[in-house]
């Protein structure tokens, strides 16, 4: 015969309290009923009660579910164009050894920031991916008297692109140098045995997989210095740049996350010359590319690449011009990358109309220097410039009244070119 069946609270109890259905409970509360309180019966019942039911241990507390912050991601910003090859200006030219070579004329050579010597147009080989250095010793070209006869000047191009054009360049001339290879005008160099008050020397070609540019202008000579003198210093200074960019891989060429679509369009589109004439109030005013010689070189290359354009604001009845207007498609990482340079000498935000504010960027208080607004519209990069006023009435060429009247039009002037780049984007 089974025994009872087991206990499910069996074991359940702490030590000292009897099970309600046990023999032990029911002998204890016969002998003790009459004696004890009604309160403490009420206690043992109730506790009876709540132990009988096995009543489950509350669960434990759980945690709420943790809330996943999703990470906010700042706007990814174009950085634009960086040079394609793997050194700096300094890398190239030994700043030191280059000014031994040039002499030292008023001041020493100093490397001119991008923010100072670049234009729209001028900047279309960096854009390309080009290393442009440019070292002056900071006197400046006067736009009516041509360059100072102190200056000094080293402008050096690297583009690691567009070798067929260097090679037509070079055969165009006629003046190729197998020095340092088939497709290399250069080293050569001029001097007083040429008939030139100072130096010059250049070089022009394909030097490995790039295309080099590099003019040095104002080198210091005495008068009876041979010609070929002045070529092994300036062999010395270039030398080692042949060697290096020689064995050198370009990198890949930037692409606009965003590019242009007015690269096709050209001055008479972008600068129209009547409406800009009817701003100005000049009627001789003729807005449009003036370039003598041939189209050939990194700048016409460069230039073509990307679209870039410079519209002078010449004369109909002469060569002069008061000023020009330039345009990078696809180059408002320029804007965006010297922003800061052109506020902090001296540049305020300007209100032009169709164009966003905070876009816009005026440099025209000084009429001794140029008038220049940069503007950012349709991921281009315009300026326009008007030239310094000149201090007397010119013999020849426009008149200070037609400077003055651009200059109080510039702002009208970039409103009219905003407008028909935007609509030709």
């Amino acid at each position: 015969m089974s025994g009872p069946a087991p206990d499910p609270c069996r074991n359940r109890y702490p030590e000292g309290i009897l099970h309600p259905g046990s023999r032990r409970y029911r002998e204890r509360m016969s002998r003790h009923r009459s004696s004890q309180p009604l309160w403490t019966a009420a206690l043992f019942v109730t506790l009876a009660m709540a132990l009988g039911g096995c009543v489950a241990a509350p669960p434990e507390p759980t945690q709420p579910p943790e809330t996943t912050i999703a990470p906010t991601t700042a706007p990814v910003v174009d950085p634009g164009p960086a040079p394609r090859i793997d050194a700096t200006c300094d890398d190239i030219l030994d700043s030191a050894a280059l000014q031994d070579f040039m002499g030292l004329v008023a001041s020493p050579l100093a490397v001119a920031t991008p923010a100072d010597r670049l234009t729209p147009d001028r900047a279309a080989g960096e854009q390309l991916g080009a290393l442009a250095c440019t070292w002056t010793n900071g006197l400046q070209v006067d736009p009516f008297t041509g360059p100072d006869i102190d200056g000094q000047s080293v402008r050096l191009s690297i583009l690691p692109e567009g070798i067929d054009d260097a090679i037509a360049y070079v055969d165009l001339y006629q003046i190729a140098d197998p020095t340092y290879g088939e497709h290399v005008q250069g080293p050569r160099c001029l001097g007083p045995a040429d008939g030139m008050d100072g130096g010059y020397c250049e070089l022009f070609g394909v030097i490995g997989q790039t295309w080099v540019e590099l003019t040095v202008d104002g080198i210091a000579v005495q008068s009876g210095t041979p010609t070929i003198d002045l070529l092994a210093g300036f062999r010395s200074v270039i030398d080692p740049l042949v060697a290096r960019v020689g064995t050198m891989e370009p990198h890949e060429r930037w692409a606009p996350s965003k590019p242009s679509t007015i690269g096709e369009a050209a001055c008479d589109v972008l600068t129209p010359t009547d409406a800009i004439a009817a701003t100005t109030g000049i009627p001789e005013l003729s807005v449009g590319p003036h370039w003598d010689g041939p189209h050939v070189g990194q700048y016409w290359y460069a230039t073509t690449q990307t679209g870039a354009q410079r519209c002078s604001l010449g004369m109909s009845d002469s060569d002069a011009a008061i000023g020009q207007i330039g345009i990078l498609p696809s180059g408002a990482w320029a804007y965006d990358r010297y922003h800061d340079a052109w506020i902090a000498a001296g540049g305020t935000p300007v209100a032009v109309p169709g164009v966003a504010d905070g876009d816009a960027i005026a440099r025209c208080v000084d009429a001794a220097a140029e008038c220049n607004i940069d503007l950012r519209v349709a991921g281009a990069w315009i300026r326009v410039t008007v030239y310094p006023v000149p201090e007397l009435e010119p013999e020849y060429g426009p008149p200070i009244a037609y400077y003055e009247s651009a200059r109080s039009s510039a702002a009208d002037i970039a409103a009219i070119v905003a407008a028909q780049v935007t609509a030709a984007a």
